[in-house]
């Protein structure tokens, strides 16, 4: 039985890698492991790397609020 898509709607990119980043996602594509093809992998972990970036946090993506200094 094939899998289900994704749910969540995608949005198509194109990137380029180095030839041993590609290497790896393929070697990691035909373990099955997090995809069952190299772009399924570099979405996966690219999807874990921002969701890791966030969370952290090591930026804030809010609006940085000005502070007024306290005159008189």
């Amino acid at each position: 039985m094939p899998r289900k898509g994704n749910a969540s709607e995608g949005v198509l990119l194109r990137i380029t890698v180095s030839r041993q980043s590609a290497e790896l996602l393929n070697q990691i594509a035909a373990r099955g492991i997090y995809g069952r093809n190299d772009s399924e992998v570099a979405s996966r972990f690219i999807d874990k790397a921002l969701q890791d970036f966030v969370e952290v946090p090591r930026i804030s993506l809010s609006p940085v609020q000005s502070q007024k200094r306290a005159s008189q």
